[in-house]
């Protein structure tokens, strides 16, 4: 975390001080003309750092879940109301569909909440198959999709990829890299194609140009719908060609529309370099390394990665110990962590989108959730909260579940197969963004290291959004001021006056 200088919290303690002064010194008045004097009424030292106000928040930081830092042992009262700051606004929260022309899937996306959606994607080798020649009638299916999720108020997140065999750099593979000769090309195909999709009625201004390019070109078919730009014998795995692409075209995106924001391709970042798992070098995460070693920073605006971890021993433990990034954090904190130490050493800042995400029950756990059963999916439900919650606290500023229609790879979908009995994980979604709507992040709540707490204002309220680190109970001590108490789809629940038992996600309102 940043060292934060003199604070709003710090002025609040200070000026408690300067209270309490004034408070003895009129006792002491009072007791000198024989009047009696009310027990004065403290507020704990740890009420001046629940919420930093006019500090940074911290982004590169992990969450009290991964790394937590020194809390009491039990909460304490809530901050005064004149603490409430501007802190961290809600995020893109989305999903990836494959169906966005589809009338169901549009009601449920409008239904869930969905700010933005992914969709995998514009086939370059589609509407130029002849250099020169542009088949625009090919798209006509996403002209109607994309003025329907633009009328409903949804960002689009666009993929672009598949070179035409013209354009290969490797001859038969479409999901490879553009040939040096016809990067140019690949420029005024991406212009023509942001001129058209950029203005109303469908108003895409999302760019992303492939889909997890990390990967070498060898590993994959020709056809595979994510790489394949990765080159196993460079030492930074084939980035810096990438680079190169993104000179070219990233001014003919910003020359068509200046609005427009430009995505790298969605790193699949297998391990961590630095503390590689045994028998790994983890090479192709690398690749992000030469993208800005290249001199690649100036030509793109936001990062996309891709984090999942698997659902193991009916727990969401392998968030925080994937053996490939444990030691930074987890599957998705440890990339975090990863690439915004890693644009530090370039002097690069730039904004994190994670693009791919969600639970998934992996086909070798044949045990526990192939097929899945009702905990998986109560545990999944669970993961949509603690993954789009914790995400905003990092300043993550998309989080997006993939996939959203049908059982989805691995059983990620977040609907289900049923579309009228969506699965929990969409139920869990759709309420947290209806009760997080118009909200800020302000900062983490005073909670022993077991419970990870999250606090939230705007609209006059204040919420908490807590949970068990490890998913065992946990008893919390009730704050005073408590509104309501809802678990993770709004049921009420209940508390004492005093305790409150968590394990899964819960919403606690209280008078701010």
């Amino acid at each position: 975390m940043q060292q934060q200088s003199f604070t709003r919290i710090e002025y609040r303690s200070c000026r408690r001080l300067c209270y309490w002064g004034l408070f003895v010194l009129l006792a002491a008045l009072l007791a000198a003309c024989g009047q009696s004097t009310p027990e004065p009424v403290l507020s704990t030292p740890v009420m001046d750092r629940v919420v930093a106000t006019d500090a940074v928040l911290p982004t590169a930081s992990p969450p009290v879940e991964v790394q937590p830092s020194p809390r009491p042992e039990t909460p304490t009262a809530l901050p005064e109301s004149e603490s409430s700051a501007p802190g961290i606004s809600m995020p893109l929260m989305g999903v990836e569909t494959h169906r966005p022309g589809d009338d169901t899937i549009l009601s449920l996306l409008s239904d869930s909440g969905a700010r933005i959606v992914r969709y995998n994607g514009v086939l370059w080798s589609d509407v130029e198959p002849q250099e020169g020649q542009y088949n625009w009638a090919a798209l006509q299916p996403l002209d109607n999709a994309f003025q329907e999720l633009a009328a409903r108020g949804i960002d689009v997140i666009l993929i672009v990829r598949s070179a035409p065999p013209w354009a290969q750099k490797v001859p038969g593979s479409a999901c490879g890299p553009v040939s040096q000769e016809k990067l140019g090309a690949f420029a005024d195909f991406m212009a023509e194609l942001v001129r058209r999709y950029s203005v109303p009625p469908y108003n895409v201004k999302y760019w992303e140009l492939g889909n997890e390019p990390d990967v070498d070109v060898n590993m994959m078919p020709g056809d595979s719908v994510f790489g394949c730009w990765g080159d196993a014998a460079d030492p930074f795995y084939g980035g810096g060609y990438y680079a190169e692409m993104l000179k070219a075209v990233y001014p003919a995106i910003k020359a068509a529309d200046p609005d427009a924001q430009v995505l790298i391709g969605g790193l699949l970042l297998d391990c961590d370099p630095e503390n590689p798992p045994e028998g790994k070098t983890c090479k192709p995460t690398r690749f992000f390394d030469g993208i800005l070693e290249a001199g690649g920073a100036d030509y793109f605006d936001i990062v996309s990665f891709h984090g999942y971890p698997p659902y193991v021993q009916q727990s969401l433990n392998l968030d925080r110990e994937y053996p490939n990034w444990a030691a930074r954090g987890g599957v998705v904190v440890g990339k975090i962590n990863y690439l915004r130490d890693t644009m530090q050493l370039y002097g690069v800042e730039k904004p994190l989108f994670l693009t791919e995400g969600s639970l998934l029950c992996p086909e070798w756990n044949q045990g526990e959730c192939v097929p899945p059963d009702d905990r998986f999916f109560e545990v999944q439900a669970d993961y949509v909260v603690r993954l789009f919650v914790r995400n905003w606290a990092m300043d993550i500023r998309s989080t997006i579940w993939y996939q959203f229609e049908g059982s989805g790879w691995r059983y990620c979908g977040m609907v289900g197969e049923d579309a009228d009995n969506p699965n929990p994980a969409f139920r869990a979604f759709r309420f947290l963004n209806q009760k997080l709507d118009g909200m800020n992040y302000v900062g983490d709540a005073p909670l022993p290291e077991e419970v990870a707490g999250y606090i939230f204002e705007g609209d006059g309220r204040q919420i908490w959004v807590i949970w068990s680190v490890d998913e065992t109970p946990q008893m919390v001590d009730v704050p005073p001021g408590v509104l309501g108490v809802v678990d993770k789809y709004g049921q009420e629940i209940p508390a004492s006056e005093t305790q409150l038992t968590v394990s899964s996600p819960v919403y606690v309102e209280v008078v701010p």
